[in-house]
């Protein structure tokens, strides 16, 4: 059984080095996902809590979409793989092979791949994995001299996965075409029956049900977390429509057939019967490009959502004329000053003081996360972060704190409940007195000067909230509180600027992002490649019976065009649930869509397929017309 299955390697090495390659680079990017955890959990237990928390949550939130998009990868490349081959599956049932010897077959060779190419690639990520660091430090996520920690524990896991994920697709690939007799395997090695059974049909109502549901998660899944619960409804949608994707392109392209039954170029004539005839071929292409239109769209449309959906808590929040930063170098004494302006009606100095808060009593340092708490002036209202529950004059008392509708969904921790806190050296267990809505733009605690003074942590004012006199000339207060050393904006000015320098810390989700999109570029060029190398058999066929190596260059560009307009179609309306429910959840207003990222990408991945088709078909065209 080891020697057929290294034969079968051998002999089918050029279909194999291209799932090689998406292996690869799969286990690399999952590596350096691991690199990212590991050095988090180590600084956290080194004594760098707030380090150590944010790259836990990055590695963790990037995780769970990269896991979803590799999986989806690697089974579409691993099954187009072995779909090229049925006619050799059937042949050896022919000749006496039973299922099971042919199921452990391919079983084998797909693990000898996975094992030899998984290795590599998340060595190299491993290693790669340090490219990141001056990103990390740039965003202000680590301090100056942080260094990723390398060990072999993201390489073991990385590589486990993409077998785990890897031979369970080949054993499922293979299993069609064992139990399926050997005539009728032979007949269907022509034309791919479009028919799909009925577990993969439920299977795809329920991904498509979980997605809808999943995209509007945001009514009952508050702030931040819930648009991250919202973004993942695009990948299951993309993955309902790969199930049932042989009877959707089906319908479309016969009714398309209907349309100009004999009429049209010979090119496009052949290209619509052989997408109605290979539908699950198509299938499988779209996928990984669907998934780049999908990803890219998500990612960057929602963090444009979050963005905004910040800008306009913060506005609604503040109340007051401007918003007074001090500059480096500014005096320690910058209220008085600020307070001494002419035109100045009153100031509200407002401060953070830095903590950590419990998520899982039961993981050690993991189970802490960085935070920080925003101190207010006993009653002050100027400040709004519209009070749901409770009231704000509670957090006079010391250890007593208000938390935000997010914080207090995902703590457990409602009003009257004890939230655990690490301030300073000491564990507090801080009463919640209120929980507001206004979390994205006040912040995620706030607390009252009482609680950091009973900790002996300082209250340094960051932030002043300064209202001016009526009639007082603004131009010439705000040029006023500049010369003390500080900038003065109006709320709005003020939030949108923030948003705009906090560009170090999107740094890194844009390297994320870019690597996410590797996986799914590799993976959509090989299976475009393996498409039309694997082809070389019906292109000499159509040759000898008349068809020009023009017509036949002809129909594969149209194909490709189809393939890319259909990926595009296709991310596009798993998209559209996704970003309705993220704009829905965090945003007062019409949903939001990143058009410039959208456009790149819709236009990337129709030229891509244009392009991988080409250089592929070029030389497959060539040896097939060549043939006598």
């Amino acid at each position: 059984m080891w020697q057929l299955a290294s034969t079968g390697v051998r002999a089918h090495r050029g279909a194999f080095a291209g799932t090689a390659v998406v292996l690869a680079v799969a286990a690399a990017v999952l590596a350096i996902t691991g690199v990212l955890f590991e050095s988090g959990t180590r600084l956290q237990s080194g004594g760098d809590s707030a380090s150590g928390s944010l790259l836990v949550s990055l590695a963790s939130s990037y995780a769970g979409t990269l896991i979803v998009v590799v999986v989806m990868v690697v089974a579409a490349t691993v099954s187009l793989a072995l779909r090229s081959r049925r006619r050799e599956f059937a042949l050896l049932r022919a000749v006496g092979a039973t299922p099971s010897q042919v199921r452990r077959t391919v079983t084998l060779e797909v693990g000898v791949v996975s094992l030899v190419a998984a290795p590599l690639g998340a060595i190299a990520g491993l290693f790669g994995a340090r490219l990141l660091d001056p990103v990390l430090v740039s965003s202000g996520m680590v301090a100056p001299d942080f260094t990723s920690t390398l060990s072999p524990l993201p390489v073991l896991a990385a590589v486990a996965l993409i077998v785990v994920t890897a031979v369970p697709v080949g054993r499922l690939g293979a299993r069609e075409a064992a139990r399926t007799d050997p005539t009728a395997a032979l007949q269907q090695s022509a034309v791919e029956d479009r028919q799909v059974g009925i577990g993969r049909r439920l299977t795809a109502l329920a991904m498509t049900l979980g997605g809808l549901a999943m995209a509007f998660s945001t009514l009952f899944i508050p702030g931040t977390m819930g648009a991250a619960m919202a973004s993942l409804s695009a990948f299951l949608l993309v993955g309902a429509a790969a199930l049932a994707g042989p009877v959707l392109v089906g319908w479309i392209f016969d009714r398309v057939a209907r349309m100009h039954p004999s009429g049209g170029r010979p090119a496009t004539m052949l290209a619509v019967r052989n997408v109605r005839g290979f539908s699950r071929r198509l299938t499988t292409v779209v996928v990984p490009l669907a998934l780049v239109v999908a990803a890219a769209t998500v990612q960057t449309s929602v963090n444009r959502a979050i963005s905004e959906g910040a800008e306009q808590q913060f506005v609604a929040a503040v109340e007051a004329d401007l918003v007074v930063t001090p500059t480096e170098g500014a005096s320690p004494d910058l209220p008085a000053q600020v307070a001494a302006v002419p035109g100045v009606a009153s100031t509200v100095p407002l401060a953070s003081i830095p903590g950590e808060m419990r998520t899982d009593a039961e993981s050690g340092a993991m189970g802490w996360e960085a935070t920080a708490l925003r101190v207010l002036p006993l009653g002050t209202a100027a400040v709004d972060p519209d009070v749901v529950k409770g009231s704000l004059d509670g957090i006079d008392a010391p250890d007593t704190v208000a938390v935000s509708t997010d914080t207090a969904f995902m703590s457990g921790a409602g009003v009257g409940e004890t939230l655990t806190l690490r301030l300073g050296e000491d564990v507090v267990d801080a009463t919640v007195v209120a929980v507001y809505s206004r979390g994205m733009g006040v912040g995620a605690i706030i607390t009252g000067p009482a609680t950091a003074e009973a900790h002996g942590l300082p209250v340094v004012p960051d932030t002043l909230l300064v209202d001016l006199a009526d009639g007082a000339d603004t131009a010439g207060a705000t040029a006023a509180i500049t010369a003390l050393g500080a900038t003065a904006a109006d709320p709005e000015t003020h939030i949108a600027t923030a948003m705009q320098s906090a560009g170090g810390e999107n740094d890194i989700g844009v390297a994320l992002l870019l690597l996410l999109l590797g996986v799914v570029a590799v993976g959509a060029a090989s299976t475009l490649a393996m498409t039309t190398m694997a082809r070389r058999d019906e292109l000499a066929l159509l040759h000898r019976t008349g068809t020009t190596r023009r017509q036949l260059m002809g129909m594969t560009t149209v194909e490709a065009a189809v393939t890319g307009v259909t990926a595009w179609v296709l991310g596009t309306v798993a998209v559209v649930p996704a970003v309705i429910g993220v704009s829905a959840g965090v945003l007062d207003g019409p949903p939001v869509v990143d058009l410039l990222s959208y456009g790149i990408v819709s236009g990337a991945v129709v030229v891509f397929a244009l392009v991988a088709t080409a250089l592929a078909a070029r030389r497959t065209t060539k040896l097939a017309t060549a043939v006598a």
